[in-house]
């Protein structure tokens, strides 16, 4: 299928033209039909569908760790991107003293579980940026012999910069320091192998760029990392034979699921899986390449009509989200949705996030009405 036939798969097509992935999808039909069959069997089906959701998580798993190149027994379902980066920041064990590097650009997710760790002396470093880039020369001056660990966005929110992970990642190896990543505005829409990177950690919630619903997310934990990770919470599912109820043994399950402790969102499990299986039919590299020609056409039409592009003037920077600052950004941005241009204000800059659906016609009228908005 050509990109623009998926529209028939998001009944949003017919009302808006929707730019805001880069802070919630709607859902497709793949993914409405999925959770319609969950519905109805917990309703009035089976009601007990715990095999059944069980098949789907393998399933699920697999995929991700197809789509980030990553074996599937290091990834965990999650709730969100902060609850992630908790298991991480409590799995290790701190001295005071101990430094973590993060950047000053970041959304607070990728800030606030690190935060929590300076009740343990852990110092945190914040790297400057730059007009909303992020140098690896910043990076590499913030490097002190206590570092212990760095966290980045793959994207930043606000405007949409995509940081170099493997340069990152290679300086991170060079120096001994935990890498670790938010991926919630990248993966979905940009092509990410967490090998090539050298990725220790990563955590992404389901509902932006995945296009699930929310509540349902993952993590991932490369195998140098996962000895060194320790469960802070741990519940029946965690361990071996788990259905062996009066055996009170607290041996570990060997792979991520350790951290699946419980019931999990069998609801948005369901529907992620639905919203990956359509990503990965699309192809993450074709829908990467389609996000960066649309830019493309944002950038070259808005700045056009005065506006001034906040991203980097280096493509290879580029993602699926793009802001723009110019006169009367407010109103605009009220304008805009009047007329069911669904975008983000963010920071006084309007961020336009379009996903695969999204087609170069629907660039053409948004930048044809943001024209005339200049030109009353």
């Amino acid at each position: 299928m050509e990109l623009k036939e998926y529209r028939t798969l998001f009944p949003v097509t017919s009302q808006q033209i929707y730019l805001n992935h880069a802070a919630i999808s709607p859902l497709s039909t793949r993914v409405t039909d999925k959770l319609e069959w969950y519905l109805d069997e917990r309703g009035f089906g089976k009601i007990d569908v715990y095999k059944q959701v069980s098949e789907i998580r393998v399933n699920t798993r697999q995929r991700l760790g197809r789509m980030i190149n990553a074996a599937p027994r290091n990834i965990a379902f999650i709730g969100n991107t902060s609850e992630g980066f908790n298991w991480l920041v409590n799995g290790l064990q701190w001295q005071e003293g101990d430094q973590i590097i993060l950047t000053d650009y970041e959304f607070p997710s990728n800030v606030y579980p690190f935060l929590n760790m300076q009740r343990h002396g852990v110092e945190i470093v914040y790297v400057p940026n730059r007009r909303g880039s992020i140098h690896l020369d910043d990076i590499k001056a913030s490097i002190t012999p206590k570092t212990r660990l760095l966290s980045i966005s793959f994207v930043e929110f606000s405007n949409g910069f995509r940081n170099d992970l493997p340069a990152i990642g290679q300086l991170c190896k060079e120096n001994g320091i935990i890498f670790s990543v938010d991926g919630i505005q990248g993966i979905g829409a940009m092509n990410l192998d967490v090998q090539q990177c050298g990725i220790d950690f990563l955590s992404n919630g389901g509902h932006k760029w995945l296009m699930g619903i929310m509540g349902a997310g993952f993590m991932y934990i490369n195998e140098q990392l996962f000895d060194r990770l320790t469960p802070s919470f741990t519940g029946w599912l965690a361990v071996e034979d788990s259905w062996n109820f009066f055996d009170y043994d607290l041996t570990f399950l060997p792979d991520a699921r350790r951290f699946e402790y419980g019931t999990y969102n069998f609801m948005g499990l369901t529907g992620l899986s639905a919203s990956i299986e359509l990503l990965m039919e699309a192809g993450i590299e074709r829908i990467e390449k389609h996000l960066l020609q649309l830019g493309e056409q944002l950038v070259s039409g808005l700045t056009e009509t005065g506006m001034t592009f906040m991203g980097s003037d280096q493509r290879r920077h580029w993602s699926g989200i793009y802001s723009f600052s110019g006169d009367h950004i407010e109103a605009l941005f009220e304008d805009l949705k009047a007329n069911q241009i669904i975008g983000s204000l963010r920071n006084g800059m309007i961020r336009l996030a379009p996903h695969f659906y999204n087609t170069k016609q629907e660039i053409d009228e948004v930048i044809h009405h943001i024209a005339n908005f200049y030109q009353k």
